[in-house]
């Protein structure tokens, strides 16, 4: 072991020595002096270095083009593509024509109670002719209750009365001239004044 110790120190030694030999030769030799490149030079390798890199950077990257589209109005198409027809105007309403007014009676009458005691009343029917020709007349009357005992005409023809269906008709006995006027008067026993019916060729009677 010692002496394999020693033969390995002795070639380490051996090494070192030639190693710093050439160093010691080249001592005494000056070194070189370094050439920097000037500030233009400089200038110039940057800029052609980059040009090559814009240049590529610019082709490789190609422009967008810009697209400008018009969106179709839904109201214009149909589902299907096509264009729907314009909506048709309103149809204005027809005026409406209102009824003309029932004509006015030829023939009108006005009840009243002329007379009142106890047990029953007088009472009297105006007739009268508003047109321009001669009419017929006829005088229906009902009561609540009581009897109609007679009736007669105050300044005319007599008529016929008769009793039929509740209450009393009056037929006059003779056409009354355009304009003029007849009273019809009667005896009522035990009822109202007031008759529940009283027309005059089928219009009421007015002054209930």
């Amino acid at each position: 072991m010692v002496v394999l110790l020693v033969v390995a120190l002795g070639t380490y030694r051996g090494r070192s020595s030639g190693s710093e030999a050439p160093r010691q030769a080249n001592a005494g030799a000056p070194l070189p002096t370094p050439r920097w490149p000037s500030a233009a030079s400089a200038t110039a390798t940057a800029s052609a270095t980059a040009r090559p890199t814009v240049a590529a950077s610019a082709s490789t990257t190609p422009p967008t083009p810009s697209l400008s589209v018009r969106p179709t109005t839904p109201s214009a198409l149909s589902p299907s593509g096509s264009a729907q027809p314009a909506a048709a105007p309103p149809v204005a309403a027809s005026p409406q024509v209102s009824a003309p007014p029932p004509a006015a009676p030829a023939v009108t009458g006005r009840y009243r109670a002329e007379n009142a005691f106890s047990g029953g009343f007088i009472g009297e029917v105006k007739v009268s002719n508003t047109s321009r020709s001669r009419q017929d007349w006829e005088v229906r009357l009902v009561f609540s209750g009581g009897r109609l005992v007679t009736a007669w005409v105050a300044n005319d023809r007599q008529g016929t009365l008769r009793q039929a269906d509740g209450g009393y008709t009056y037929t006059g006995g003779e056409a009354l001239a355009p304009g003029a006027s007849v009273l019809l008067q009667f005896h009522v026993e035990r009822a109202s004044t007031s008759p529940t019916t009283c027309t005059v060729n089928g219009t009421d009677c007015s002054g209930l």
